[in-house]
């Protein structure tokens, strides 16, 4: 067995989700402690080559198991710090994130070998080196023009200072512990790995302070691999060292990136425990965006809003875009596995709520492979790299609506208030749920609005093809009442929703429902022909409601 013991020297670790910067990650991703002993190596000068060669052993070791306590999240607030980069002529972060991008995608044309793509990508970058050194031309020769008191700018007290937010746990014991049962390292592996985990200092952000040393004792009890857990973690890929070489030459810790890495699920159930509550295609683990700005909008516009998103998502995207992303397939014809959703969220089910739309949800499926997460989030970041804005830790991302304007959205920076935000509302297992977005039927029922036996049937079929779509998304048969009105507060009928799917396509028949399944069932719980962009949105309802 080979284990590494990580000590929180300050009590606390700091570090945030990869998919909510308002939540704090627990326990540590086994993806960043390696990534924290690569920087212990590298800074050594020049680096030891038994240690990279440890490291490279390390990488293909698999899952650790994570010996880690219960952690209490620290309430997070917001400080108001000076920006570090300050300068009188610009900081030129929109062309350098231009360059950036294209250099990245040069070079994978490259190892592709595609030649036309790179010819062309050598004219863009040419391109984008002459408009850079064009504009630092000209913010050079405004220099002269500035005033003094403009200059003062980069002295600490005339810093202009940006909010943040450092999310944090308090664990119970201040002490994590990454086993791998069936590694056998050599010695000198062994003395290699003890030598650079005695370097390093950090884990996660830099106030994070960590001692790591060896450990010999028995493999810890706590978060397991396993298939069907709660929980993904971030582990190393089997390339992880040189992964992260390539990355940081890309960025050079000045650009936005994402950690190379796989995902691996964890639980804390054992073998013997009871079964988890059954769970749908897409999965929990929300990435979402909030709105900062732009026109309050209700959910009716809910589809408008996901094919917007998706329509910049799929700009930004490496080229062929994903699957996962486009949810078609490379000769362009519709796939048949589950993809990206992009789901608008209401403000609906509260007793003061309006209906209006908060922000939206990027939801992976849970099948999705470790690439495929990772050209989700790849695509997020160059998008957030074109729009930095004031604040480069939160980009604000333009969503351009036609006649409604436009929209302004940002990754989760603080602690969402607002429950509509949070993944946990719409995903919590629950026996009972109530439709917050009309689900749009697979098939027509009929009439819904006839009357005696010919409505009748008409909701029998509407009922049956609800409980036939739970089925679809794997979810166990309910029982389903459909509904002529909204059942949540705040929500909006079905008729006051455009035709769906537009676009001179047969439009679908929309209807509200309620359901009540035999077990609790885990969300999210989107259900319908419209699923992949908000429509069949439902909310879990508490029993005693």
């Amino acid at each position: 067995m080979f284990a590494l013991e990580v000590e929180l020297l300050t009590g606390r670790y700091v570090a945030t989700a990869y998919n909510d910067r308002s939540r704090a990650e627990w326990p540590p991703h086994p993806a960043r402690l390696f990534s924290a002993l690569v920087a212990a190596h590298h800074a050594a000068d020049p680096p030891p080559p038994d240690e990279s060669a440890a490291l490279e052993w390390l990488q293909r070791q698999g899952p650790p198991v994570i010996g880690a306590t219960e952690a209490a999240e620290r309430e997070t607030v917001t400080v108001f710090v000076p920006v570090n980069d300050a300068g009188v002529v610009g900081d030129f972060e929109k062309e350098t994130a231009a360059i950036a991008t294209l250099r990245a995608d040069l070079d994978r044309a490259r190892r592709e070998g595609a030649l036309r793509e790179v010819v062309r990508l050598e004219k863009r970058l040419a391109a984008e080196l002459q408009k850079l050194d064009a504009a630092m031309r000209r913010a050079v020769a405004e220099v002269g023009r500035k005033a003094p008191s403009e200059a003062l700018e980069v002295l600490p007290e005339g810093r202009v200072r940006q909010p943040r937010t450092f999310p944090s746990v308090c664990p119970r014991e201040p002490r994590v512990v990454f086993a791998w049962a069936d590694a056998e390292p050599t010695p000198a592996q062994r003395a290699a790995l003890d030598a650079v985990a005695a370097r390093v200092v950090r884990l996660g952000h830099s106030s994070s302070l960590v001692s790591v040393r060896l450990s010999e004792g028995p493999a810890p009890a706590g978060w397991r691999p396993d298939e069907g857990g709660e929980l993904r973690l971030r582990i190393p890929r089997g390339d992880q060292l040189e992964r992260l070489g390539e990355s940081f030459e890309r960025h050079r810790e000045t650009q936005p990136r994402v950690m190379p890495a796989t995902f691996q699920p964890y639980t804390t159930r054992d073998a013997t425990s009871a079964a988890p509550a059954p769970r749908p295609v897409l999965g929990d683990d929300w990435l979402v965006l909030r709105r900062v700005g732009g026109p309050r909008l209700p959910s009716v516009a809910g589809p408008a809003v996901a094919r917007s998103v998706r329509a910049a998502l799929m700009k930004f995207a490496c080229q062929p875009v994903p699957e996962v992303i486009s949810g078609h397939r490379a000769d362009g014809s519709v796939s048949d596995r589950p993809h990206l959703a992009f789901l608008p969220l209401p403000n609906v089910g509260g007793p003061h709520a309006d209906g209006g739309l908060l922000g939206l949800a990027l939801a992976v499926p849970r099948a999705a492979s470790p690439d495929e997460r990772r050209a989700v989030l790849e695509a997020v970041e160059r998008w957030e790299a074109t729009c930095p804005g004031d604040d480069p830790d939160a980009p604000v991302l333009p969503v351009f609506l036609g006649r409604a304007g436009a929209w302004e959205l940002t990754r989760l920076q603080d602690e969402a208030r607002q429950s509509t935000l949070r993944a946990t509302t719409w995903c919590r297992p629950a026996r009972r749920w109530a439709s917050a977005t009309p689900v749009a039927l697979d098939r027509n029922p009929g009439d819904l609005r006839s009357d005696g036996e010919k409505r009748a049937r008409a909701y029998a079929e509407a009922e049956e093809a609800i409980a036939a779509a739970c089925e679809h998304v794997g979810l166990p048969r309910p029982r389903v009442t459909v509904l002529p009105a909204a059942p949540l507060v705040g929500a909006e009928k079905a008729r006051a929703f455009a035709p769906f799917p537009g676009g001179g396509r047969p439009p679908r028949v929309l209807t509200h429902a309620r359901l009540v399944f035999p077990e609790p069932v885990a969300g999210p719980v989107i259900l319908g022909a419209g699923r992949y962009v908000g429509m069949g949105l439902f909310r879990p309802i508490a029993e005693d409601r």
